[in-house]
């Protein structure tokens, strides 16, 4: 078993290089909550590059993302309303429900094994996790919990209507 690599990271764009070396490590599943994506590279085309041959590779692959405010996506991603457009069968933008407006500690998980996270929404340093099933568990129960907790924010087949 390899042993898990962890990195201190000590700001958005660390934070942000982070999330696209995830999605190059991941072979099935991203999951992602924070509270809108702003400032987080979702409307660059790095980004749309990354998710896009991610989504293509496997049609199998998943993107799931759940925020508590889609008004950022909605109206300034149009990156990522075209994915979700092309890839709606296995990409889903949801928003969290008002029982779970607590959660302020945005994460991404790729295959539960390697994570991203910071400590409050409010601030920029994290933390990443390579190869580290333990916590992508625990990542990955709390993801299920807010995705239990929420709605479709964006129907795929009516985005940027």
């Amino acid at each position: 078993m390899t042993e898990p690599i962890h990195q201190k990271l000590d700001g958005l764009a660390e934070y942000s290089a982070a999330i696209d070396e995830l999605i190059g490590l991941t072979k099935h599943h991203v999951r992602i909550f924070d509270y809108n994506l702003e400032n987080m590279g979702f409307n660059s085309r790095d980004r749309h590059d990354r998710l896009h041959a991610f989504l293509l590779a496997n049609p199998e692959n998943r993107l799931s993302i759940v925020v508590h405010s889609p008004d950022y996506l909605d109206k300034h991603c149009p990156r990522m309303i075209m994915l979700l457009r092309r890839f709606g069968h296995n990409m889903a933008i949801h928003r969290t429900l008002p029982e779970i407006s607590e959660v302020i500690a945005p994460f991404c998980i790729a295959d539960g094994d390697h994570y991203v996270r910071r400590f409050h929404f409010d601030d920029p340093r994290g933390l990443s996790g390579k190869d580290d099933p333990h916590e992508g568990r625990l990542l990955m129960q709390r993801f299920e919990h807010i995705w239990a907790a929420s709605e479709a924010a964006i129907p795929s087949d009516l985005a940027g209507l």
